[in-house]
């Protein structure tokens, strides 16, 4: 179940300049899958789970309503990423798997990442990421890029998946089941990505941070993509480049699909474009710069 957390006070990490290009993203909304959970089971394991947390559980929210798993939304996804697409046709095997998410996964007797260990040729490892709000996919990207340094990883891809069927009340905006497909390959030719995140960093210093991280990534002027939670006008004042606002309802995969969708971006009128998002909740602060070209 999503927990606030209280922000605490952290330092900028350096900057993760990754060894991996961007080799191709794929994204896509699902329309209401066949996957329920008004059974006995599930009626049992919410029940317990919400009042171990507090939270009313509304079983009427779930009665006629069917959602996408994680599992079957991440497989979805990786055809997309076949490697007989032209974008990928030279990329090597995919050898780490990272599954990223805001919101609990619908059906807890599923995993996503121990599906993708068995639907990814060579069985990779495969580990999924929480806990961070819409900061999950820029923790995912980076535990991705630490993973390639460390074991020498030629080809890494990160899903990040929104689903919005709960028995319960999430306290965030969500528009439906959404999912992104990021392959990071040695051949990568897309983009380079570059990753800034500070913790801790609390609305009123949000505006600060991005100016000294904008600044220290030499991205003052570059097109920006906003998460949900960003205002250009309070956080981004007087920007000379052009801002993406991102649409509400998918707090994990909004801002990269943002970015995949934007027509000047994905026809490759822009050279560098870099996403901004900031996490209320634990105070996670996150700025990618997505840089054409490869590694």
């Amino acid at each position: 179940m999503p927990v606030r957390t209280v922000p605490t006070k952290g330092p900028w990490e350096a900057p993760a300049v990754f060894p991996l290009g961007l080799a191709a993203i794929t994204h896509r909304r699902f329309p209401p899958g066949r996957a329920r959970i008004d059974d006995a089971f599930s009626l049992r394991h919410f029940a317990d789970l919400t009042a171990a947390y507090g939270v009313d559980h509304r079983p009427e929210l779930v009665r006629e309503a069917a959602g996408n798993t994680f599992a079957d939304m991440a497989g979805e996804l990786l055809a997309a990423l076949a490697p007989g697409e032209p974008a990928t046709a030279q990329a090597p095997p995919i050898e780490l798997a990272v599954v990223a998410h805001a919101t609990p996964d619908l059906d807890c007797r599923l995993a996503a990442v121990t599906s993708l260990s068995e639907r990814v040729p060579g069985a990779p490892l495969s580990f999924a990421v929480s806990e961070c709000g819409s900061n999950a996919p820029f923790a995912a990207l980076r535990l991705a890029d630490a993973y390639a340094r460390r074991h020498g990883l030629r080809s890494v891809a990160v899903f990040v998946l929104d689903q919005a069927t709960f028995p319960y009340e999430t306290g965030r905006d969500l528009a439906g089941d959404a999912g992104l497909a990021l392959l990071l390959t040695d051949t990568g030719s897309l983009g380079r990505l570059t990753l800034w995140q500070r913790t801790g960093t609390e609305p009123d210093g949000v505006a600060a941070a991005v100016r000294t991280a904008l600044a220290e990534l030499d991205a003052t002027g570059c097109p920006l993509v906003l998460g949900t939670a960003l205002d250009p006008a309070r956080d981004l004042p007087g920007h000379p480049g052009r801002i993406v606002r991102t649409p509400p309802g998918h707090p994990a995969s909004g801002t990269l699909t943002a970015l995949a969708a934007d027509p000047a971006w994905s026809a490759g009128r822009e050279e560098r474009i870099a996403v901004v998002d900031h996490e209320p909740d634990t105070g996670d602060l996150a700025v990618c710069l997505i840089e054409r070209g490869g590694r």
